[in-house]
């Protein structure tokens, strides 16, 4: 556990250094949201993701309303993905669908975000 909270303080300190100033999307809110996930994607939180991830992907989906918004979700959780290796790929790709919410993403290293 205390490996997976380390690597999680990683990624936060990296998606701050990644956010650019006047952006309309925040990376540090999104990964914020999608923390309480962390368990869930990482394949030790049980068969279904906790209220409290689903409440944040709900709150992450409902922030990025426009394209340039979502590319940067996209982006980001592609960062956050990428810098967490503990995260499997089969849980992350159902993480939105297993929250109830429709979006054109996951959390993947290998997604495209520009399509």
């Amino acid at each position: 556990m205390k490996n997976t909270f380390v690597g999680f303080l990683t990624l936060v300190a990296i998606m701050l250094l990644t956010v650019e100033p006047g952006q309309s999307f925040s990376c540090n809110d999104a990964t914020n949201q999608v923390a309480p996930c962390l368990g869930y994607i990482s394949g030790q939180g049980g068969d279904a993701p906790p209220s409290e991830c689903c409440n944040g992907v709900r709150a992450l989906v409902s922030s990025v309303p426009t394209t340039p918004d979502r590319r940067a979700a996209c982006e980001c959780l592609k960062g956050a993905a990428a810098a967490f290796p503990a995260i499997k790929d089969d849980l992350a790709n159902s993480l939105f669908k297993k929250c109830g919410v429709s979006v054109e993403f996951s959390i993947s290293k290998d997604i495209n975000c520009q399509t």
